[in-house]
């Protein structure tokens, strides 16, 4: 499969970051709070065009975007420990296709995809790294959703009062979308009847397990902040209230049940006798709307990340502990399903400290982001790019 391509090389090759007037990735200039006067740009350059191989590839979040590392130890002590909601950090994958899409608090949403610019290598093309920068706007809010709404990527922006008073105003637009030349403003009309210049700040967006549409918004400024938690079958029409313990069970595990034949067996080994622990995994697949949590509460047990994905040519699930040790299986298209085994893996070690927070592939190359944890703080952060050999 072509999970399963093996390299003998890596290189990082950084192609040409000539942009089209008035784009510029690393700006720290902000998109346009007016989604009439949003201006995007065509056919933003990639920043890199990676070819990952046997040895891993560490790219650090910086303000102008992500910076190569010779090493994941020159991560340890660059950045300082502050609160999550205020730290650049990876906080959603979603995957398209080949394509992976990452948010990234407080900065914007990075993409890797397969590489169509290399005719003379096609067999090897590597994956192009876009940046998409939310400038000064996106420094100011913390990314509450990543979800998919009618195909397009929805990154929910709203402001985090809990650890700091910073006197910004409330997000508007507080809802973006990546388009070819950047990011701009995209409406949810659930949303909208909510608007941030009434005082309402929405923090949280989620599909639930029945098909509905989860939300939860705040009326600020007031003695006693108005909070209203609401769902909708349809993003584009109101939502109607629900209770709080409607709204929490919107929010757990889904039975192993509900996952993808072979996610679903790969999990049921992981947590199983003999497996590698956990309680519940938060899966990244191009057939879902956003990451979905399959298990069960599972207390002081770590939770998993993992991935999935069915097509003709076949299948592949994957999952790991925040260690980076994980189960790996696969299934060729064409044929009876058969049953599958299950292969232990394990990804590159981190520091003291550090750990793995997602993993997904991006065409052949495997992606998993990683940050440096301390309690409720978050230092640097990032994410490693390797070909892997099963």
């Amino acid at each position: 499969m072509r999970h399963c391509l093996l390299a003998s090389f890596l290189f990082c090759l950084l192609v040409s970051c000539t942009r089209p007037s008035g784009s510029d990735s690393g700006s720290d200039s902000s998109p346009s709070p007016n989604p009439n006067s949003a201006t995007i740009e065509e056919g933003l350059q990639p920043l890199a065009v990676l070819q990952a191989g046997e040895y891993p590839l560490w790219f650090q979040l910086s303000a102008g975007g992500p910076q190569l590392l010779d090493s994941i130890e020159d991560a340890r002590f660059s950045a300082a420990l502050i609160p999550w909601p205020l730290a650049p950090h990876i906080s959603s994958f979603l995957a398209r296709g080949d394509e992976l899409l990452m948010a990234v608090n407080r900065s914007g949403c990075l993409s890797l995809a397969p590489w169509t610019g290399n005719a003379s290598a096609p067999n090897n093309a590597g994956v192009a790294l876009r940046h998409f920068s939310g400038g000064d706007f996106w420094q100011q809010y913390t990314v509450g959703a990543f979800v998919l709404i009618n195909e397009k990527p929805a990154a929910l922006l709203y402001r985090d009062d809990r650890f700091l008073d910073s006197g910004f105003p409330l997000p508007s637009p507080r809802t973006w979308t990546i388009a070819p030349g950047g990011l701009e403003p995209l409406v949810i009309p659930a949303l909208e009847h909510f608007p941030a210049e009434e005082g309402w700040d929405a923090d949280t967006l989620r599909l639930g397990p029945d098909g509905g549409w989860y939300f939860r918004v705040t009326k600020k400024g007031l003695p006693q902040p108005e909070i209203r938690m609401l769902r909708t079958a349809d993003p584009d029409q109101a939502g109607e209230a629900v209770s709080l313990g409607g709204f929490q069970n919107s929010a757990l595990p889904e039975p192993l049940s509900a996952a993808p034949p072979l996610l679903r067996d790969l999990l049921g080994a992981a947590f199983g006798s003999g497996g590698i622990g956990g309680g519940a995994a938060a899966v990244t697949s191009p057939e879902f709307q956003q990451t979905r949590y399959f298990g069960k509460d599972g207390g002081d047990a770590p939770l998993l990340v993992g991935y999935c994905h069915s097509g003709p040519d076949g299948s592949v699930a994957l999952t790991i502990l925040p260690d980076g040790r994980g189960l790996y299986t696969e299934q060729t298209g064409g044929g009876e399903e058969t049953e599958s085994a299950f292969k232990s893996f394990a990804l590159p070690p981190l520091p003291e400290h550090f750990v793995y927070t997602g993993i997904a592939f991006a065409g052949d190359t495997l992606v998993a982001a990683w940050e440096e944890q301390e309690d409720y703080n978050i230092g640097a952060a990032g994410f490693m790019a390797i070909l892997p050999a099963w």
